[in-house]
């Protein structure tokens, strides 16, 4: 994909400007300005263009700009929240998941988005694996057959040390994705790889410190 050149700061610039006003004015012709409607379908082509590039900041920005022009947004409001995660703005994430899971408490992907950042904020003040483990919970409660949750709950055992309960849910998650999964990538398929390793791993080292532990005792 071809890398996008214009900047998230001067988006606001670039939407609220007449089209071909240099050109037109000096021409004696007025141009109305674009609806609200035109600037968030520009600005929503640009903010999933950034996104797919994985230039994080700058697709926040194109969405802030979109919240500004309508706060009740519903698909920016959405989206956002895990722009923010992706961004490490885990307070911003946390702020607005959590008005959304109030507002659409029977909406699981909020809750799982939620639980997500809970279970792997970097920010060890917004992290709170526990919280994420209820949510998760919660979360598939509403779907049980999603896979996302499943991942999710695994993250939330793991880093809360159930380092069992990570397995088993990781490998259930596997199980689930081959049934009911659909449109799984290849970069999605690699991260749960890696995530049933991981869990594997930690498990596999608990059990063989609590077996040395028991050996020393007798």
């Amino acid at each position: 994909m071809k890398r996008i050149l214009v900047s998230a700061l001067t988006l606001a610039a670039l939407v609220s400007a007449p089209a071909g006003a240099q050109t037109q004015e000096s021409a004696g012709i007025q141009i109305n300005q674009k609806t609200d409607a035109e600037r968030i379908a520009f600005l929503l082509s640009v903010a999933e263009a950034y996104f797919a590039e994985k230039e994080y900041e700058s697709a926040v920005g194109a969405y802030e700009r979109i919240l500004e022009i309508d706060p009740n947004h519903q698909q920016s409001r959405y989206v956002i929240g895990h722009v923010y995660i992706e961004a490490k703005q885990y307070q911003k994430a946390e702020k607005l998941l959590s008005a959304l899971v109030e507002d659409f408490p029977e909406d699981f992907k909020l809750k799982n988005n939620l639980a997500w950042l809970y279970a792997t904020a970097e920010d060890p003040a917004v992290r709170d694996g526990h919280k994420a483990i209820a949510l998760a919970q919660e979360a598939m409660a509403i779907d049980p057959y999603d896979h996302h949750v499943w991942s999710t709950l695994a993250e939330a055992y793991y880093v809360t040390g159930q380092y069992e309960k990570a397995y088993r849910a990781i490998t259930h998650m596997a199980s689930v994705a081959t049934t009911h999964g659909q449109g799984v990538t290849q970069e999605q398929v690699d991260a749960y790889n890696e995530q049933i390793r991981k869990c594997k791993r930690a498990w596999d080292t608990q059990k063989m410190i609590e077996g040395t532990d028991d050996e020393s005792e007798k």
